[in-house]
This record gives C-alpha cells, sequence and structure tokens, in this order.
C-alpha cells in the first residue's frame, strides 16, 4: 500500500472542496463526480481544468455523449474562471462519442491514452462515465475499463475525474469501489427552496469531512461551504479555561447592579423577548457601553439596517456614530431571506477576526435561523459558534424573539440553544392599571451571583434605565399583574 503521508495532492481551486478532501486530490488518482443533470458536474470539472491550466498543467477535457464544445465554452465564458486563452494551449477539449461508437471501449482506452500521452497531460476530465457504461458489452467488461483508466493514471502519474450521472438505477455499483474517491453534487427541495449540495461519499488515503455540505454555483463558477460547526475547535474536556476578562457592563446602574458588574467576561448570554420589548436596544446599549472604553464591538442584525440602528442611537444619546467614525463600532446587515448559515457565521468570524472585535450583538437568532437550510443545525451551529467566539476572548450577546407579547407561556423557538447560553436575560410585558410596562428580569448567570428581582425595563430619550422592583405587584410573569393592597390594621 502506498505511504500517503508521501503522495502529491492536487489542489483543485474550488473555494472549500479541498477543505473537505482535507488537502485535495491525490495525483494520479481516479475519482468519480456523480450528480443529477444541472447538478453543475460539467462546471466544477471545468472549472478545475482552467485552475490547473493556469498553473503550468496541461490538462484535457473529454466529452462522450455532451453538449457540443462550441456551447460548452460559450456558457462558460460568463464565469469569473474562464481564460480563453489557455484553450488549446493548455487545455484541450477532445470530443471522443465517435471513437466510442465505432470502437467501443478499447478504443476510448487508445483515445485516452493518446491523448495523456501527446499531451503530456497531468489531469484529465471524461465527461460522460454513463455513455461508456452504455457501450460496455458486460459488466465485467466495465469494470476492466475503469481498471485500465486507473492504470494509465498511475503511470503518467495523471489525476482523472469521471464525471457520471445519478439518474440510473441505485444500489451497489462495483466502480464506486474501484476508485479512489467518490463525491456526489446534489439539489434537495426543502420546503420552497431548491437547496444545492455535495457529499463527499468515499475518499482513499485521508480523513475528509463527511456529511451534507453546501454549495453555491454563480458567475465566479461554484463554491463549496462546509458546515461551519464541522471547522470550528471543538473544546474537548482537557483544554485549559479560556484566560480571565473583566466583565462586561451595559453603562446602565440598575442592570449593571444586577449582574454584579456586568456580564462575565467571554461569555455568551441570550436577550429572550417578545417584539417591542427593547432587544435590540439593550444590545446597542450594550456597545455602546464598550465603546466608551475603547472595547471594539461588532454589531450583526437581520432587520434594522446599520443607517436606521445609528439614527436610533444618536436619538437616545448612545454615540454610535461617534463610535463608528472612531473605528470601535462596526455593523453588519444580512437579509432574512434564503441564504446559507455557514457564510453568516463566516463573515462574522471574519469580522471578529479582522477588527479585533472584544464585544458582539448578534441581534436575532431568529432571523439567523432562516438561513439554516435545516433548521435543526441551529443548535449545533451556535453552540459551535458561540465556543469560538469565547476562546477568541469576545463577550457576546444574542437576541432571541419569543412569540407571546403578553402572557404567562415562555416558549424558546429554538430548541436548546438556551441550556448552551452561559447567562439569560428576559423581557417581558406586563399590563398593570391598564398600562403596558417593561420588565427585566435575569434567569441564569453562570458561576457567579446575581439579583433575581424583577425590574422595569424603560426606553427613554437618555437611553435605557432599569428601575426598581415591582414590589407593589404580583403575578408579574403572567403578563397581568395585579396590585397588591396591604391588610387594614386590626383595631
Amino acid at each position: 500500500m502506498p505511504d500517503t503521508r508521501s503522495m502529491s495532492r492536487v489542489d483543485t481551486g474550488i473555494p472549500g472542496l479541498d477543505t473537505l478532501l482535507n488537502g485535495g486530490l491525490f495525483k494520479g488518482g481516479v475519482y468519480i463526480i456523480e450528480g443529477a443533470p444541472g447538478s453543475g458536474k460539467t462546471i466544477l470539472g471545468n472549472q478545475i481544468c482552467f485552475h490547473r491550466a493556469a498553473h503550468g498543467d496541461s490538462t484535457i477535457y473529454i466529452t462522450l455523449l455532451a453538449e457540443s464544445h462550441t456551447r460548452m465554452i460559450a456558457h462558460l465564458r460568463g464565469m469569473e474562471f474562464f481564460r480563453a486563452e489557455l484553450i488549446a494551449s493548455a487545455i484541450y477539449y477532445i470530443s471522443a462519442f465517435k471513437v466510442l461508437e465505432e470502437s467501443g471501449l478499447d478504443g476510448l482506452l487508445k483515445s485516452i491514452r493518446e491523448a495523456v500521452a501527446a499531451r503530456k497531460a497531468s489531469f484529465v476530465v471524461l465527461d460522460g462515465l454513463v455513455s461508456a457504461e452504455e457501450f460496455a458489452p458486460s459488466p465485467r467488461a466495465f469494470k476492466k475499463f475503469i481498471h485500465e483508466v486507473q492504470t494509465i493514471s498511475g503511470m503518467v502519474g495523471c489525476t482523472v475525474l469521471l464525471l457520471s450521472s445519478t439518474e440510473r438505477a441505485a444500489g451497489f455499483r462495483p466502480e464506486h469501489t474501484m476508485v479512489d474517491g467518490l463525491i456526489e453534487l446534489g439539489d434537495t427541495a426543502v420546503g420552497v427552496q431548491s437547496l444545492r449540495h455535495v457529499v463527499v461519499r468515499k475518499m482513499r488515503g485521508t480523513r475528509q469531512l463527511r456529511g451534507r455540505h453546501a454549495l453555491e454555483i454563480s458567475h465566479a463558477g461554484i463554491k463549496i461551504r462546509p458546515r461551519i460547526e464541522t471547522l470550528l475547535h471543538i473544546p474537548g474536556e482537557d483544554d485549559p479555561a479560556p484566560r480571565p476578562i473583566g466583565p462586561a457592563n451595559f453603562g446602565v446602574i440598575g442592570l449593571d447592579a444586577m449582574l454584579r458588574g456586568g456580564l462575565p467576561g467571554g461569555s455568551s448570554t441570550i436577550v429572550l423577548g417578545p417584539s417591542g420589548s427593547g432587544k435590540t436596544m439593550l444590545g446597542l446599549q450594550f456597545l455602546s457601553a464598550g465603546a466608551r472604553d475603547d472595547q471594539i464591538g461588532l454589531y450583526l442584525g437581520f432587520y434594522e439596517r446599520p443607517a436606521s440602528l445609528l439614527a436610533k442611537g444618536n436619538r437616545l444619546g448612545l454615540g454610535l456614530d461617534a463610535a463608528a467614525g472612531r473605528g470601535v463600532l462596526h455593523l453588519l446587515w444580512e437579509a432574512p431571506i434564503e441564504g446559507v448559515l455557514d457564510a453568516v457565521v463566516e463573515r462574522v468570524l471574519r469580522a471578529v477576526v479582522e477588527h479585533r472585535v472584544n464585544r458582539l450583538c448578534f441581534d436575532g437568532l431568529h432571523g439567523f435561523r432562516h438561513h439554516a437550510e435545516y433548521p435543526e443545525r441551529t443548535r449545533a451551529v451556535f453552540s459551535a459558534l458561540s465556543d469560538e467566539l469565547t476562546r477568541r476572548g469576545v463577550t457576546s450577546l444574542f437576541t432571541l424573539e419569543t412569540s407571546e407579547l403578553v402572557g404567562s407561556g415562555i416558549e424558546v423557538p429554538i430548541d436548546g440553544v438556551s441550556a448552551l447560553a452561559d447567562n439569560i436575560l428576559l423581557l417581558r410585558h406586563v399590563e398593570l392599571r391598564s398600562q403596558l410596562y417593561r420588565l427585566i428580569s435575569i434567569l441564569k448567570v453562570r458561576d457567579r451571583a446575581y439579583d433575581g428581582a424583577i425590574r422595569e425595563f424603560q426606553i427613554t430619550d437618555r437611553g435605557v434605565i432599569v428601575a426598581d422592583t415591582f414590589d407593589s405587584a404580583e403575578q408579574i410573569l403572567t403578563g397581568a399583574a395585579r396590585v397588591v393592597v396591604d391588610p387594614e390594621p386590626q383595631r
């Protein structure tokens, strides 16, 4: 068995694919790329060819029963990776269907062998493996053909991609066991969305990132986004504790007193509350307080654009404009429509590293969930993100909307995330004497004492104020408080 540690790798140039493959394809290997029509096989094969050609390799793209080369190149011209000067100088397109039709698999093998030798090719794509199988007189003959392709690739060190359609009878396929790797491209309907994905079914000689990963096709070509929770550091039981960081205050006297000085530095906090309860304002207050101490803050939101947030902060005297001007506050916005969860997290972490962020307000875990192709991933992604932020010394605050505006029920819309957070703050509405009040309470602070009283939470033209407790009322959390009347003293 060859020592894979000494085998050369061939990077594909497909963003994200080499990460899935732990470094790329092996030189001289044979790989099958499977997928339904329209899943991106032809783009992927051409994109790798152009990448390899741009790095000095001689590449060959062989088509069997496929679209004409003229139409294929016309479609590729709009792609950013396309370079016309490489065609016929480093990328050679060959149509071999007539050879296959007249001379069968033996003739096709001879054509491949001669083309590789004549062009001194180091990378070959055979587009249309299904056609080769259809011309095979028997399953044994088709297996022999795959074996001969492996022999050619091994002798000259040429890496080969075999593009094949999945529009065939399902079940065990002998060629899957023979090749060095099997990559599947898919397009799955989830509700009204159509989601492209890639799965590495097999990769000899190396570990790979298993499972489904998002695949995007744009004018830039194919881009693969590995599931972010598979890339980030997973804390181990023997990992050292994060370095101590000072508390992160809100700049709100009453709230900071309840927290005994502020949130624990480097911790993650979820602010739960219904619409209009003040979650966004609390997050902006948190960032404003940090900016006053020259702690760099990052705001990511899904519903309010940066311009409206800055205007709101100015009305309340939070000084967000000045903080942004000094470079201690950065604001990002993501539209709460179809998207990729991994892209959002990647953007956040890139900004955290680029700006050396100390505080993060992630406003809208509910909007974050809309970017999840599979909503059940949200908990795992949140866990990986919050752990990574803690590892980087970032104190993070996540807002999460509850469904009940007023009432006794507190429903967390994303299962499990509250258990993963270090701290939980609860904002509520309550009706008392035909007046609607905002309330704040602390449900949890990890490893620290706190004040569990329920206090009034006010948003004024001077920012956020946390007033005294509602000592004169009871049944506050039912949403319909009633005044406590002291009994008259007995005479």
